[in-house]
């Protein structure tokens, strides 16, 4: 897959509105600077911002998110006492937690838990996987749902199904804007 193939299936759900946010890495050799701003360009006309940063082991991540939504989430009391128990500074702004997250995330050898909390994952969900360490969960997709696994399995194959038809769309030769206006009509036919 090109760079521009990963950027829109990984980030569609985003793009697409039905998720707050995508992560996903690519290697150093599929990384092109001057490609990601042009994706920055695109993403940021769609109300997504995006974040590119190398890690350790000759990866580059990728972080979009929807900064309105992302601000939701961060007003949600529950989960401003979480991130407030790992040292995020919750009282200063979304941008602040934000930075705090790609520093933990740049630095760190895995992933920090609550970064589920940006991509939209409950809480509940966070909290359980780190207490239980991965461990007996009730269903795998996108996550580890201890919560509510129904309600995980309808979502993830939400987000597959997003993804996949705008990776076609995309191949297509659609652009994001009318893969994006396809998708709302798609979803409101079958709703």
């Amino acid at each position: 897959m090109t760079l521009d193939q990963i950027m829109i299936q990984c980030g569609a759900p985003s793009l697409c509105g039905i998720k707050p946010g995508n992560m996903f890495t690519v290697s150093q050799k599929r990384y092109s600077a001057s490609r990601i701003r042009f994706w920055k360009k695109i993403y940021f006309k769609q109300g997504i911002l995006l974040k590119a940063f190398k890690t350790s082991n000759n990866l580059v991540m990728i972080f979009s998110y929807n900064l309105i939504w992302i601000r939701q989430i961060l007003d949600d009391p529950f989960v401003k006492a979480y991130l407030r128990g790992k040292d995020y500074p919750v009282d200063k702004g979304s941008f602040a937690v934000l930075n705090r997250l790609f520093k933990n995330l740049k630095n760190s050898r895995g992933f920090p838990h609550e970064v589920g909390i940006f991509l939209g994952y409950p809480l509940e969900d966070v909290i359980c996987f780190e207490r239980m360490q991965g461990k007996d969960c009730k269903y795998c997709g996108y996550w580890k749902s201890y919560s509510n696994p129904e309600e995980a399995k309808v979502c993830c194959c939400k987000y597959n199904n997003c993804s996949q038809m705008c990776k076609k769309w995309f191949d297509e030769g659609l652009s994001v804007p009318q893969i994006i206006t396809k998708y709302k009509k798609q979803t409101e036919i079958v709703a």
